[in-house]
């Protein structure tokens, strides 16, 4: 859309500033022109409180309950016809509420909550696709608002890939025109399966959102990109693609208390687990922006305004009661926090590579950062908090691996440990020094099981089916002999909880020497 500069009003540290016209107190209800959006992203599956890390005592805040509320206080406050509620995708894996499998599809209790909190449009993420493509289908198709991405394809690039899913959408809002156009993250094909990725494909979502926004453009007022691809996408988005006014963000789990301006574009994102709610409030007119306020709102419980919905506590108590019916089990008690790092060493990834050794009588288990979803709280630990750590269920696999192959894994380690950007492998079984030697890594020592590594030796290791199918990128060379165990990562948590508890040695697997 076309800007006017002047009398553009924005959010410095909290605050509306306004340049050339007089700061105006909030209206009851939106006045001609104001389009008010919420937003969230990155739900996997929470729909009770969780723990709110950056406040003091790590309160547990959010839920739908909550956000309902907030919702319905946004609405009554602005009126329901002035607002739009989107999200930013990844709405599967997490808890084991996506593990529930109703109307044939995993993931639908989600769109019961999505729905009764009124929601207006969903971008697609990646962890969509954790239960394959087929059950994404089925679950798009049931989505009572929109599944918007504009780069996700059938094979041909032309037509959608999914059942119910759009390119964009034009909504009318407050007698605005407001087009809502979906992106999904360029990485994708590393980040499915082999066998959905053959069946599919991606347009490079600049590409893709620019030729949204050209037959966009005439014929809306304002226009907004909902995405998952993460904040350090999303600036890049907006700095090739002219013409967005707003871009809602996903996938980063970027906690933004401030909007980003790049170029003429805002940027906003929530952090993750439907913990906070962002309200964006613009003023339009002459089919420019005249001003933008952005507020993100942790759902704290005193900070309600208005009564809790019965019938979606009601929801919230079902979904809780068979949950904890089957994850209720105590495995035992953590004696100190065990946490998650991607792109480090952790005490988490220590624990679950060990699980992996142990549980298949393996030299070596291996564990990739992304996978660590949660961390373990000290204290009683059921199979509910396992879970959530290792909600992907992977099928555990063992193959053969060498010693000079163990060294590449461990450069690479070494490599993502110096550059805090890379994904992190754990590994069970292993430890090794390094240093520092004309500005590259050096390994200086290796061992397997306590013994220094033999190079041309055969070990065993033990990987999720997501490392041996994404081989190329996480191990650099194709698994030997791969076998199923017919277990995966959270069954291989839980018996090894049994087994041998809920303890990390604290004892670094690599250490840096020089």
């Amino acid at each position: 859309m076309r800007r006017i500069l002047s009398g553009l009003s924005f959010v410095v540290a909290g605050a509306v500033l306004t340049v050339g016209c007089p700061k105006k107190a909030a209206l009851p209800l939106s006045p001609p022109g104001r389009l008010t959006i919420m937003h969230t992203n990155d739900l996997h599956g929470h729909y009770l409180p969780e723990r709110a890390d950056w406040l003091p005592g790590n309160p547990e805040i959010g839920g739908f309950v909550r956000m309902e509320q907030e919702v319905r206080a946004v609405r009554q406050a602005r009126g329901r016809e002035n607002t739009l509620l989107l999200d930013g995708g990844d709405i599967l894996t997490g808890t084991p509420l996506t593990a529930i499998k109703e109307e044939g599809a995993w993931g639908t209790p989600m769109l019961r909550f999505m729905e009764a909190v009124g929601y207006d449009a969903w971008a697609v993420g990646n962890h969509e696709f954790d239960r394959g493509l087929d059950n994404l289908s089925l679950l798009s198709s049931k989505a009572p608002f929109s599944v918007l991405s504009a780069n996700l394809r059938s094979k041909g690039g032309t037509a959608p890939l999914l059942s119910n899913q759009s390119f964009s959408r034009v909504f009318t809002v407050n007698g605005l025109r407001v087009g809502v156009i979906g992106a999904t993250t360029d990485q994708l094909r590393t980040l499915v399966s082999p066998a959905d990725w053959a069946r599919m494909q991606t347009l490079r979502a600049a590409d893709a959102v620019r030729a949204e926004v050209a037959a966009l453009d005439p014929q809306t007022d304002v226009l907004i990109a909902v995405t998952h691809l993460g904040v350090d996408d999303d600036k890049g988005l907006a700095a090739a693609v002219p013409g967005l006014d707003l871009i809602v963000g996903g996938h980063s789990h970027t906690r933004l208390t401030e909007a980003i301006k790049q170029g003429d574009t805002w940027i906003v994102q929530t952090g993750s687990y439907g913990r906070s709610l962002g309200v964006v409030e613009m003023d339009v007119a002459n089919d420019a922006l005249t001003s933008f306020h952005y507020e993100l709102r942790d759902l704290t419980p005193e900070s309600a305004t208005v009564e809790p919905d019965a019938s979606l506590q009601g929801l919230a108590a079902h979904y809780q009661t068979n949950i904890d019916g089957i994850y209720g089990e105590q495995l035992g008690k953590a004696p100190v926090k065990l946490e998650k790092e991607y792109a480090h060493e952790s005490a988490l990834g220590r624990w679950i590579s060990d699980a992996l050794r142990v549980t298949t009588h393996s030299d070596i288990g291996i564990y990739n950062g992304g996978g660590l979803r949660s961390d373990i709280q000290a204290g009683v630990v059921t199979r509910r908090h396992l879970f959530e750590c290792f909600p992907f269920e992977n099928a555990v696999f063992t193959f053969g691996i060498t010693g000079e192959q163990l060294v590449g894994i461990v450069l690479r380690n070494v490599a993502a440990d110096v550059d805090g950007k890379h994904g992190f492998l754990s590994l069970g079984g292993v430890t090794w020094t390094w240093r520092m030697t004309a500005g590259a890594p050096e390994i200086v020592s290796l061992s397997v099981g306590g013994q220094p590594v033999d190079l041309t030796r055969r070990y065993t290791a033990a990987a999720t089916s997501y490392i041996t199918e994404q081989w190329q990128k996480h191990l650099g060379f194709e698994p030997m002999d791969a076998q199923l165990t017919g277990a995966n990562d959270f069954e291989a948590a839980v018996e090894y909880a049994k087994v041998r508890g809920l303890v990390d040695d604290g004892q670094r697997r690599g250490v840096r020497v020089d």
